[in-house]
């Protein structure tokens, strides 16, 4: 009897566990100006008004790719978030770890991550390119 009410107590907590959602995979492209930014990153700050949980997330770019299955953690929360991306010519020189700005950071985007594999590209308007204010961005 007292190993079926032990049993019984160990399932009762791994099901309270996996009441976690489980991450989803997002992976896209970013262009901009009809090419693949070579370097920069996509960050995700979760809306919490409409019920977004979670820390912020960054994937880095890549040759205009970027997927959150090779960050660590894997994956992102589904759910609703702010999306701002950045993006840099990938020409490392001293202060300018990812190479320097191709367009300024664009801040205004919006996008639901669904459960389960997702593809979400980024199209980068070219009004972004406009007056870019060119930063460095690490002391390497």
């Amino acid at each position: 009897m007292r190993y079926a009410i032990g049993v019984l107590i160990c399932l009762t907590m791994l099901l309270g566990c996996s009441s976690k959602p489980k991450p989803a995979q997002l992976s896209g492209m970013v262009t901009f100006k009809g090419q693949p930014v070579p370097a920069g990153y996509v960050s995700f700050t979760p809306d919490v008004e409409k019920g977004g949980k979670g820390g912020v997330r960054v994937f880095q770019i890549k040759d205009g790719a970027y997927d959150s299955a090779k960050d660590t953690p894997p994956g992102i929360n589904p759910g609703s978030y702010y999306v701002r991306i950045a993006g840099f010519d990938g020409k490392r020189i001293p202060m300018y770890g990812q190479g320097k700005q191709i367009f300024n950071e664009v801040t205004d985007l919006y996008v639901d991550v669904p459960e389960g594999t997702t593809t979400k590209d980024f199209v980068i308007p070219e009004s972004a390119g406009q007056n870019v204010k060119i930063q460095p961005t690490a002391d390497t």
